[in-house]
């Protein structure tokens, strides 16, 4: 009975966690929309699961039509139950594989399935990211009476900022530790995938 009790609170609390990702929600890009011309764009991946979102702004649009765009991967409701479910795919628009899409399943945790999305931004301007990672909650009724209640924390990184060059790949990544949350920008080698960290500013 306390083992079914645990599980019914361990599922709520996920529930909960995919509404509180839910607000992290902007717009979409959809790979099937996106049009890359390598002499005024740049191409990046951001991966996501649930309780762990990537967050991106990237300026699209000139002159007056210009405007910041906010983009998250497992962040949205939908990304959260999907994540959750096993059942995110992955949306590609042909950028190199690296040894983090190749060990994509490393990255899974309890009913969070990692995936990852990539999308075409502006070359020249600057584009700011972030990671984040929203703990797990559970209660857990004790057979004398009343009950545990446990939460693994929360983090969020600092925001960082770089500028895409012309007809580069780019690749974002998040890492938990001790120390709490932090993101790092790679560029993905064209000829075989290799990547190599670039400098960043933190806003």
């Amino acid at each position: 009975m306390i083992r079914r009790e645990f599980m019914k609170t361990k599922v709520l609390s996920v529930f909960a966690l995919t509404v509180l990702l839910a607000g992290c929600a902007a717009t979409e890009m959809p790979a099937s929309t996106q049009h890359y011309n390598p002499e005024t764009s740049a191409r990046i991946r951001l991966f996501g699961q649930n309780g762990r979102p990537s967050i991106m702004f990237v300026q699209i649009g000139q002159g007056n039509a210009a405007k910041t765009e906010k983009i998250t991967v497992g962040g949205s409701l939908g990304d959260a139950f999907g994540s959750m479910l096993g059942m995110s795919k992955n949306e590609s628009i042909g950028m190199p594989a690296t040894e983090n899409t190749q060990n994509l399943a490393a990255q899974n945790g309890i009913l969070s399935t990692a995936f990852y999305r990539e999308f075409v931004i502006p070359a020249g301007k600057p584009v700011k990211v972030q990671g984040a990672y929203i703990g797990l909650s559970s209660i857990t009724p004790l057979a004398q009476g009343g009950s545990l209640y446990y939460h693994e924390g929360d983090c969020s990184s600092n925001m960082v900022s770089f500028v895409p060059q012309a007809g580069q790949n780019y690749e974002v990544d998040s890492y938990l530790s001790g120390n709490g949350c932090s993101v790092v920008v790679f560029d993905i080698k064209s000829t075989d995938g290799k990547v190599s960290l670039i400098p960043v500013q933190t806003q």
